[in-house]
């Protein structure tokens, strides 16, 4: 009689622990998936809201007093990380991007990021520039050879002429390998993710060349 009474009062209570756990177990996975997304979605706001500083005036061009046809370093306006400091314009496409010193994810949600282990536009050698595909540097899919891509920054306006495009890893040395090259000319490479139309990591990028074709380069002797 005690065990049917036992049986009674507990198997009732072990069928509802028992009926818990299955529904927390089952809606767990869900709940990081939401936890992640809310997450998500809070770094966005935050990003977007957040106020980057600027350097970026083209009206300071105009103070600028060339020597020899070229810009003196010490008369340029150097920024500093995650500062803006100029536009990429892609006039094919109607781009227009804001510049970031740095290629960090904030950097790259408010704009397109310059490598900081390259030179600045005017400087001898390679800019390199990142932006996401699902922005500014979707254009660069249709760019063609011949194309113009323009910098304005503070001290000067280049205007660099497209030369190449290829499709490579994001580890192959290969595609950026004149980073690490002189040169009397500044070069200018552009980069994405690809394909084009792929949301999320991808480990193809799109690269595009272009060389310095008008705009006074930068003298970092005087």
């Amino acid at each position: 009689m005690n065990k049917r009474v036992l049986a009674y009062i507990y198997m009732p209570v072990l069928f509802f622990i028992s009926a818990y756990l299955v529904l927390v177990l089952f809606f767990l996975p869900f709940k990081e998936t939401f936890d992640l997304f809310l997450s998500a979605v809070s770094i966005t706001e935050k990003a977007e809201s957040k106020d980057i500083p600027s350097i970026f005036d083209e009206s300071k061009q105009k103070s600028i007093q060339a020597v020899d046809d070229k810009v003196p370093s010490s008369q340029v306006d150097y920024p500093t990380l995650g500062t803006e400091y100029g536009t990429v314009i892609i006039d094919k496409f109607n781009v227009q991007a804001r510049l970031i010193y740095g290629d960090s994810q904030e950097d790259l949600r408010v704009g397109v990021g310059q490598f900081n282990g390259s030179v600045f536009p005017g400087e001898e050698g390679t800019t390199l520039i990142g932006g996401h595909n699902t922005a500014d540097l979707a254009a660069l899919n249709g760019v063609e050879a011949n194309d113009t891509i323009t910098i304005k920054t503070n001290y000067e306006t280049y205007q660099y002429q497209v030369t190449s495009k290829k499709v490579a890893r994001f580890d192959d040395k290969k595609a950026i390998e004149s980073l690490y090259k002189k040169s009397d000319n500044n070069q200018l490479i552009l980069y994405t993710c690809y394909p084009i139309d792929m949301i999320g990591l991808t480990d193809e990028r799109l690269f595009v060349y272009a060389e310095r074709v008008s705009g006074k380069m930068i003298d970092l002797n005087i």
